[in-house]
Formats: structure tokens, sequence, C-alpha cells
């Protein structure tokens, strides 16, 4: 919008003037109209002015008089020179005290509408500037950073006490209308509405809040519910602290953002919470109590008792309401004992993410607590489903590394301490691994191999004593070979050997 000022003692001229411009482009404005200079510097406090004509010749104040005021008190704003002929030269002079241009009377209206559409042009270009300079300013203000913007410093737009307002969004945020929502809601308490990502906006508020019954909350209550028209996805609005100047405007952005991260236990499409909200959960010990729930399914690898864990410790979290600083390092803490005791977790998490489960980027671009849980939930199992797989692989050369080790040996007495070591396992992980892969225990197996070669002695080699078979598949106490070869077989070895012979 050009907003456009015209002093002219002839009312002809000016009302014509006002009318061929108004008719051109709803662009134009005429936002007063005067018969000399000086009724038009009097009405010139709180007017909102993009360019000025003028006459020259007028009674009270000319042209150039009220130029030379303009000088002083409207610097920026463009003059351009109506004239006649007769004062073309005068008019030419002018152009050397910051006149932009000049139109000879009687006007062209080609001409003139040349001159507005490049002054149009200039203004919008200076405004989008501008716009932009007093966006970066206070982008820095809230941000807590001392950057001079490029070119002539802002105006801030409020020295007063201000609210603010984190607006992040599942979608892009529309800012536009988002912009209108809002000022229809807030009127003259909205200040600026500043992108600080494509997914978050962040909304300055007068705080001057006697006409809503509950101040803050109530205003910010209703953005928040009217921050829907024109956005899509879901929508967390968290609410700061009022302060006092933009000296503060970093504290209050900093505590809208903490509020609009914990707005995640909210319901609807709309989630909401304020930074007074927030309580001092205590997490102490939920650690410690997780990791004393999993260490029995780690060294094993149960990834549906890991899992199960997992959840269960999901919902406690859901019931004390964390942050998300607070869900960051407890997530960190799990993953970092999940590599510590499954050697395999390490190598999958490189393959699956490069080395970084990136724990960070989810927790902070989740909307709802439920988002993360769920997600954390899946990766973790993922994870664990690419160790299983690997530790399967392995697994199966180790156990028939043990079967064969068995196997060979069998006639001599194998302990379960040097066995592990010989397939670099601890003693319980083997023993535990073993049963869950063949369905025996170490001594179920060393026994079944014995007494097959017990019976293949016995029907192969009748001159040899049952004692003396007994020996050979490393029972040497006759007794306790009668009673281990009866509980097997379900015969003593010399009714073995009468029925098979």
């Amino acid at each position: 919008m050009l907003r456009i000022m015209i002093a002219d003692d002839e009312e002809r001229i000016r009302l014509g003037l006002e009318k061929i411009i108004q008719k051109e482009s709803e662009d134009y404005e005429i936002v007063g109209s005067y018969a000399n200079g000086l009724e038009l510097l009097n009405a010139l406090p709180g007017k909102e002015v993009d360019m000025i004509i003028t006459d020259i010749q007028m009674p009270a104040m000319d042209g150039l008089e009220l130029i030379d005021k303009l000088r002083e008190r409207k610097p920026g704003v463009p003059c351009v020179i109506l004239s006649g002929y007769s004062e073309f030269e005068y008019a030419r002079k002018a152009l050397k005290f910051g006149v932009v241009d000049y139109l000879l009377k009687p006007v062209n209206k080609q001409e003139l509408f040349a001159l507005l559409r490049r002054l149009h042009g200039e203004t919008e270009r200076r405004r989008f500037e501008g716009r932009a300079r007093q966006t970066d300013w206070i982008r820095a203000k809230l941000e807590g950073r001392e950057v001079e913007p490029a070119g002539e410093m802002p105006e801030p737009p409020w020295e007063g006490e201000a609210a603010c307002l984190v607006i992040r969004g599942e979608e892009p945020i529309e800012e536009g209308a988002l912009r209108a929502r809002i000022a229809e809601v807030a009127g003259a308490a909205f200040l600026e509405a500043i992108p600080i990502t494509g997914h978050m906006m962040c909304l300055l508020v007068a705080a001057d809040f006697r006409s809503y019954p509950q101040g803050t909350a109530d205003l910010a209550t209703r953005l928040a519910l009217s921050c829907t028209t024109g956005q899509k996805g879901c929508l967390s609005v968290g609410i700061g602290p009022v302060v006092r100047g933009p000296h503060q405007w970093s504290e209050a952005f900093r505590e809208a953002l903490r509020a609009s991260h914990y707005a995640m236990y909210g319901t609807g499409r709309v989630l909401t919470a304020m930074v007074e909200e927030i309580p001092a959960a205590s997490l102490h010990g939920q650690f410690a109590k997780l990791e004393k729930e999993l260490k029995p399914f780690l060294e094993i690898l149960d990834e549906s008792g890991i899992r199960e864990v997992l959840q269960k410790f999901v919902l406690r979290l859901a019931e004390l309401r964390p942050e998300k600083r607070q869900l960051l390092e407890l997530f960190e803490q799990t993953v970092f004992l999940l590599r510590q005791d499954i050697p395999e977790f390490v190598e999958v998490i490189e393959d699956h993410y490069g080395g970084s489960l990136k724990m960070e980027s989810l927790i902070e671009n989740a909307m709802r607590f439920e988002q993360i849980g769920t997600q954390w939930i899946r990766s973790i199992t993922e994870l664990l489903r690419g160790c299983r797989e690997r530790r399967s692989s392995r697994e199966n050369r180790v156990i028939g590394q043990v079967k064969k080790i068995l196997a060979e040996g069998f006639q001599r007495d194998i302990d379960l301490q040097s066995l592990a070591a010989e397939v670099y396992l601890t003693p319980n992980y083997l023993s535990k691994l073993f049963k869950a892969e063949t369905g025996q225990t170490l001594t179920e197996f060393m026994i079944g191999i014995r007494i097959q070669k017990a019976k293949e002695l016995l029907k192969e080699h009748a001159e040899l004593k049952t004692y003396e078979i007994g020996e050979r598949v490393g029972y040497p106490d006759p007794a306790y070979f009668n009673k281990i070869f009866k509980k097997t077989v379900g015969f003593t070895p010399k009714e073995y050997r009468d029925i098979v012979r």
C-alpha cells in the first residue's frame, strides 16, 4: 500500500488527483488532502505516510517551505512537486532539496501513474527491508545474540511488559494465516510474529491483559485455539513468563520454547503448556531401577524381555512427566548400558545409524510423548533384532565348536571354566546359550555322547568287560557307570549287551 498526502490550494486539482489516483489502483490510498502546506504539516502527527504531493505556490506555507519542514519531521518520505510551466525552473531548483520528481500541470495521467508505480515499488522494497531488519533484530534478541542489523537500527515494537509464545508445528507453519488469525484474537496486544524455523514461530504479545479474566493464560489459550485455522497437523504452544523490555526477551523465549516441548503430555490437535505448569520432576533412582530390570535379559540377548522392560519404563515416565532434556539423559544412559552389555550393539548402530542413534533429534522434533516412547522402543527393537542375527550366526559357530570339543574329548573330564575360555565366553553365558540352542545342558549333552559310545562298544566289542567300556567312555567308577547307563537307556550295560547280541 502506498499512502499519499496531497497539498494544493486549487480544490479542483486536488480533488481530481484524489479521484484518479484512488481509481487507478487499490494499492494507492489518500490519507490526507489539504489546501496548503501548513494544514498538511499540522495534520502530520500520527499519520502513516509514504509519499507527499505538493503544489509550489500556496498561501500560509508554500511547497518549498513545507518540504524544508518535512526534512526535519519525516526525512525519509519522498516529495513530488506540482508546478506550471511558469514555475518550471523553480521546480527544477526544488529537486536539490530532496524532491524526488515533479509533475507539470495539467497532470499527465500516464506520467503520474508511472511515478506512482515507481514510488510504490521503492516503498514496498523499503518496507520489506525494514521488516527484515526488525525481524533479524528481534530474532537476535530472542536468541540472546548481540547482532547489529544492516542499515538503520529498527525501533523495538514494544518497551513495556510482553509475553512470549512459541508455536511449533508438526507441518510447516503457514505464517500469513497465523499472523492474520492472531491479530484478530489479540488485537492491539499483538506485537510481532517471528519465524524461527519453518516449523516454529515466536509470538510477542503486549502484556496488558486486564480485559482477560485469567491474564496471560486466558489470552494465550485463545491464541492457541485460534492457531488451528489455516494450519495443518499438530501444534504445540508454549507460554513463557511476562517480561519487561527487549533485554529479557531471550529469557521469555527460552522458557516458552521449554513449555512448548513440555506440552507433549497434552491431548488434542493443539497442545498447550505454561512454563509455570512444569513440575520439578525427580527421576532419582529411575535408571538404577531400569538397569536392575534389564540385566537378566542382556547377557542372553532376550529381545522380548528387553522390550517388555523398556515398555514398562516408558509407562513409568508417562506418569512422572519429565522434560525432554531429562528423557534424553535417561535414553542416552540406557543406550550406553546396551552398548556395554551387548557387544554386537555397537556394530549394529554403526550399520544402521552411522554410529549414533541421534536420540536428541528424535526427542526434539517429536510433538507428543507417545511418539517419543514408541519410536524409541521401535529403534531399540530393530537394533536388538540386528544384534540377534549377528549373534545367531556367531553362536551357531560357537555351539558347533563346543559340540566338537565335547565329542572329541568325551573320555576326559572337561570343566566348564576351561571350555568357556576356549570359546571366549563366560561360563554362565555358555551354559545358558548351550541350553537355549540345543535344549540340553552341557552335562546332559556329554552324558548323551558317552552313553552312545558305550552302546557302540557293548554291541561291537564282546571281548571288553563292562567296567572297561565304562573307563573308555569316561566313567572309571563301574557302579556309577551302571547307574548312569541304566538311567539313560533303561537297562544295565550287561542287559543291553544281551539284548543287542
